[in-house]
């Protein structure tokens, strides 16, 4: 027995570098995107980030980063390793998890044989999880779901060891991991109800079914206890005895929440002394595991103690207990439907008041306002169709082929759950890891983006049409990974073999493997069109099939073992099982997940803030237009002069309240509103209100109505409550062009190009907080500091201002110029070219597109934007009659972009790059690229042509983008005068014409 622990715990260790070593050599050295960015800048100094939070993941971030030694540069470096780290541990766990099940098949005193086919399984069950998609992903970057992953893994190898040895204290530490998980993710609570599994089949000396579905029970409500009555209840209670004590006390904030914790804890030590004084041992077990699970979950206090510290990333100020509250209730995130609901196309019928919320005043709780239930005409049991954002219900219809007004049935609507939700927002992410992927671009329900596959051709051509001869969008993509379906038969066969001999265990790690997959499908009932891929959310449930897959190499040792001897079985399955798994599946993923040398995002953050002038305001979208922009400067110290203003989170007061202090070398914002005036509840919804106004309205005069509390500038509301109101779309702000020139916003030779008043349209049915704080910024500015609005913003966003937008690089600067009334260019069409060209030139670094090993589908997303910028910088420059310096531009863009295309709709930039080097001469190059296009769009539309009509028809889009950019590149080659390659383009485009007439009509 000691000879297998000294082996197993040898193995684990072993494995554990292995896995580290993997991730070290794929990590990203600096800023992922999504929330990496915000995770690595809350991390360095304790700021606090969106909701819910993950204090202790922000804490271990934070003691990693001090391992740069002060090299700020190396601080993402540090906190990504983090997640190495937690992610080698994840695998050392899992291999000590399914050794601990494995050898539960064999007697305790084992053979060499036994004890190295135990090894061999964990081993095979481990590394499959190391190589699978969605866990390598994470693991390389500054996410919570490597951390997240630990701790399930941790509790779950737990709850083995107590049924090992029958020590309550393994209890007690399950508890207190419990606990310190939610202080990451709430992923890891779902292995609560496979822990009560274990448990009961434990405690009880003959299970049958109803004890099983009892302890399945329990688990469940104990899953709901701990997410519901500790995580949000309890911080309620205390929220309600702060108000108390504030409001009918007169006590300072936060006095009543700390009465509460010290009542809660005189009481928990009180229980605790009358279970031991009268020897009531499950009481007192249960006890000491609901004082060590608050103890985990005490990391909070972290994020009450930095949010009244004010630090520059302080998103929803959960500065006292209500606060908290609605921060741990993901309120900014809006309210689901689970059981009952209503339709995508359903109207309001009646809104019912249900409580009250409060703030923080000055010197007492306020009301903020009240909480409603809205009931609707249309509703069913178990809603999944109930999204009416832009274009989800078009999507649903679409997917469950609704007619035009047609309301969606029970039954259609769990069609909808099954084939979609389940489908292929579940099934289609599980394949992925274990049988292969098409490729890592995005999919939305297409045959060409983001599905599963097998690599075996014949049964892929089921599903995805004719695999043939696929395409380079599909076989050059570093995402398309072809694992033939092998870890997804081992797993199977695992499974098979593991029900064979212990139905228990199989029954365990079946439920983890539900509620940490299919159950938070369930749970989430997720609207359509996602603005990402999910499959990190269900990385727990790959991790319980990975024990299957652990277990299948002992099934195929035990068919082997049929016709050879043990030794000779077990090397050869161990050695089939390597091969054709780990290996298999680590030789296809590391191209796309191999982000060693990525710097892109890094990259792309400091040409946005190098695209503005000094001090600057910058209006932008959260998460990849924010989160990358605070690494830069929060962590790096990259263009702090900067003020980045995310327009999603300006309409909360307490973001307000922050953007006019100073932070870091931006000086606060010029908004003249004081706090009472857009605090929690006040000013959230400014309807619009026709008054019958025919001219353009100053703005200053229209902020002045907005924000006063007089009655006569109020309307009556439907609930007999007064609020303000936009009398006009018709706004107009007055320009003094002397004032720009004194700001140095223009030089005083563009005087002349100055409108005496900027008039603009306002593109919305209402007027949101966020578009009253940007109000209050144009109006006081007085153009003392450069404005600037992303480039990826919606159209809504830019308030009615596109017109006066100039593209300067990566963002456009609003500047008042006379427009040609034959203009009719979009914003993206027009560049403040001088401008634009020395940012380029001079400020804006490309290379690290090239310099990648790996791009992934968000830095591909940057670089066709990119190309875009400078083809339209080019464009206009030409058309300006400054050739050169269009010429300077095509040639950084052409050495310093990336030139592969991934896509038919990445050719209409290859299509304006074209054009440009035509236009300048450089025909040996438009040759070249002309002749690369033509070849993808060649082999991409052949490959639809091959596809059955109907399937033809769901690709409408990709054809006529193909074919226009086809037909653009016969023009502009007969012009260039290659009648070769203009002779070859016609051919194929009559081809391809003739074709698609043919199938499509």
């Amino acid at each position: 027995m000691n000879n297998y622990k000294r082996i197993n715990n040898l193995a684990g260790f072993t494995l554990f570098g292995i896995a580290t070593l993997v991730y070290w050599l794929t990590m990203e050295p600096t800023a992922s995107f999504w929330d990496c960015g915000e995770f690595i800048s809350a991390s360095d100094k304790l700021q606090v980030g969106h909701q819910p939070g993950a204090p202790l993941f922000l804490m271990i971030g934070k003691m990693f980063s001090l391992l740069a030694m002060g090299n700020t540069a190396k601080i993402a470096y540090w906190v990504n390793f983090s997640s190495v780290l937690a992610s080698g541990a994840t695998i050392m766990f899992l291999y000590w998890t399914i050794t601990a099940l494995a050898s539960k098949l064999y007697p305790r005193e084992k053979s060499i044989i036994q004890i190295m086919s135990i090894v061999a399984a964990g081993a095979i069950g481990a590394l499959a999880y190391t190589f699978s998609d969605t866990f390598w992903f994470s693991a390389v970057e500054s996410e919570v779901y490597a951390l997240s992953t630990l701790f399930t893994a941790i509790v779950f190898w737990a709850i083995l060891k107590w049924e090992e040895n029958m020590d309550n204290r393994w209890l007690v530490l399950i508890a207190f991991l419990v606990g310190l998980s939610i202080g990451v993710h709430l992923l890891s609570l779902l292995a609560i109800p496979a822990v009560v599994l274990v448990y009961y089949f434990k405690k009880t000396s003959r299970p049958d079914f109803t004890g099983t579905l009892k302890a399945f029970a329990i688990g469940c409500l104990l899953v709901g206890i701990v997410q519901f009555g500790l995580v949000q209840y309890l911080v309620l209670f205390a929220a309600k005895s702060d108000l108390f004590f504030v409001n009918t006390l007169g006590f300072g904030f936060g006095s009543g929440a700390m009465a509460f914790i010290i009542a809660l804890a005189i009481g928990l030590s009180a229980a605790i002394y009358y279970s031991v004084k009268h020897q009531k041992h499950r009481l007192n077990l249960g006890l000491l595991c609901l004082t060590f699970l608050l103890f985990g979950f005490s990391s909070y206090f972290m994020i009450v103690i930095r949010a009244n510290a004010k630090p520059n990333i302080n998103l929803s100020n959960p500065d006292n207990p209500y606060s908290l509250y609605g921060y741990l209730g993901r309120t900014n995130y809006g309210d689901t439907p689970l059981l009952y609901g209503k339709t995508f196309d359903a109207q309001q019928t009646e809104i019912t008041e249900t409580g009250t919320d409060y703030r923080k005043g000055k010197e007492r709780y306020e009301v903020s306002g009240k909480d409603y239930k809205v009931a609707y005409d249309k509703n069913l049991f178990f809603p999944r169709t109930y999204s009416n954002k832009p274009n989800h219900p078009e999507f649903y219809k679409s997917w469950m082929g609704l007619a035009e007004n047609e309301t969606p049935g029970f039954l259609q609507t769990l069609s909808f759950f099954s084939s979609y939700q389940v489908g292929f927002m579940y099934w289609r992410y599980f394949m992925w890891n274990f049988s292969g992927r098409q490729s890592d671009i995005q999919g939305q329900g297409n045959l060409t983006q983001g599905n599963w596959i097998t690599g075996v051709k014949p049964l892929d051509a089921i599903r995805l049409g004719n695999q043939s001869k696929l395409p380079p969008s599909i076989s050059a993509n570093e995402g398309h990974n072809a694992f033939y379906g092998l870890p997804l038969l081992l797993g199977v066969a695992g499974l098979i073999f593991l029900y064979r001999k212990n139905k228990q265990v199989t029954l365990v790690i079946a439920t983890l493997f539900f509620f940490t997959g299919l159950a938070i499908i369930l749970y989430l009932n997720q609207d359509p069109l996602q603005v990402r891929e999910r499959d990190y959310a269900y990385v727990g449930s790959f991790y319980a099939f990975a024990i299957f897959i652990g277990f299948g190499m002992l099934a195929v040792k035990d068919l082997l073992s049929r016709y050879a001897s043990a030794r000779l079985s077990l090397i050869a399955a161990s050695l089939i099982c390597l091969l054709t798994v780990p290996v298999l599946m680590g030789s296809q993923g590391w191209d796309d997940h191999n982000r060693s040398d990525k710097y892109t995002a890094l990259d792309w953050a400091s040409n946005y803030l190098n695209s503005c002038a000094p001090n600057a305001i910058l209006f932008t979208n959260a998460d990849n237009d924010t989160y990358p922009l605070w690494y830069a400067q929060e962590v790096e110290g990259i263009r702090t002069d900067v003020r980045v203003v995310s327009l999603q989170f300006l309409g909360d007061g307490d973001y307000i309240n922050q953007m006019k202090k100073q932070a870091n070398l931006s000086a606060p914002l010029p908004i003249s509103m004081t706090p009472d005036k857009y605090q929690k509840g006040v000013r959230d919804y400014l309807p619009y209100i026709d008054y019958g106004f025919k001219d353009s309205v100053e703005l200053k005069d229209l902020l002045s109505v907005l924000t006063s509390d007089n009655k006569e500038d109020r309307v009556e509301m439907q609930g007999g409550s007064f609020e303000n109101f936009l009398p006009t779309k018709n706004f107009k702000l007055s320009i003094d062009a002397d004032q720009l020139v004194k700001t140095h916003t223009i030089d005083a030779k563009d005087q002349d190009k100055v409108v005496p008043q900027m008039e603009w349209n306002f593109n919305k049915n209402f007027a949101s907080k966020s578009d009253l704080a940007l109000f209050d910024i144009l109006v006081n500015n007085k153009w003392e500091r450069p404005i600037y609005f992303g480039s990826s913003l919606s159209e809504d966003t830019y308030i009615g201002l596109s017109k006066y937008l100039y593209l300067e690089g990566y963002a456009y600067r609003l500047l008042p110029f006379k427009k040609a009334e034959n203009d009719k260019r979009d914003k993206s069409q027009v560049t403040n070219s001088e401008v634009m060209y020395s940012n380029t030139l001079h400020k804006l670094n490309f290379k690290g597109f090239n310099k990648a090993k790996y791009l992934d589908p968000e830095s591909r997303r940057i670089a066709q934007d990119t190309w875009t910028f400078q083809n339209t910088l080019a464009s206009n420059l030409i058309q300006e009659g400054k050739t050169e310096k269009a010429a300077q531009i095509m040639t950084k863009a052409v050495k310093e972009l990336p030139m592969k295309l991934y896509t038919i709709q990445d050719t209409l930039n290859r299509l304006e790059t074209i054009q440009n080097l035509y236009s300048l001469n450089d025909t040996n190059q438009a040759n070249l690229l002309a002749k690369n296009t033509v070849s993808f769009l060649d082999q991409e539309l052949n490959y639809i042509a091959t596809l059955p009509q109907h399937q033809q028809r769901a690709a409408l889009h990709e054809i006529q983008v193909g074919m226009y950019v086809l037909n653009g590149l016969n023009e502009l080659t007969a012009k260039g005068g290659n009648l070769k390659l203009n002779e070859e383009i016609k051919q194929k485009y009559k081809q391809l014409e003739n074709t698609f007439v043919g199938s499509l009509g």
